[in-house]
């Protein structure tokens, strides 16, 4: 009974995080129009772009090595 229960857990959080990821994603795009419209410095507008860049690829390093530590984790067999 408590399989069931935590898959259906599971289901429900998947799709939870789902519908988070839309609405982040559409006011992402809305940020991003509103960015790209308003009158900005070209200078402001670069900056904030590597930052970004340089924090999704601080992301991008972070899942990567997280992955590679869990395929060569020597506990993953010890049950508690």
């Amino acid at each position: 009974m408590a399989d069931q229960v935590s898959k259906t857990l599971a289901t429900l959080a998947w799709i939870l995080i789902g519908v988070i990821g839309v609405v982040v994603s559409a006011g992402l795009i809305y940020l991003l129009a509103i960015f790209f419209a308003a009158a900005i410095s070209v200078w402001i507008k670069l900056l904030v772009f590597v930052g970004l860049t340089g924090f999704a690829l601080l992301v991008i390093v972070v899942i990567r090595d997280r992955v590679k530590e869990a395929k060569t984790d020597k506990y993953k067999d010890i049950e508690v």
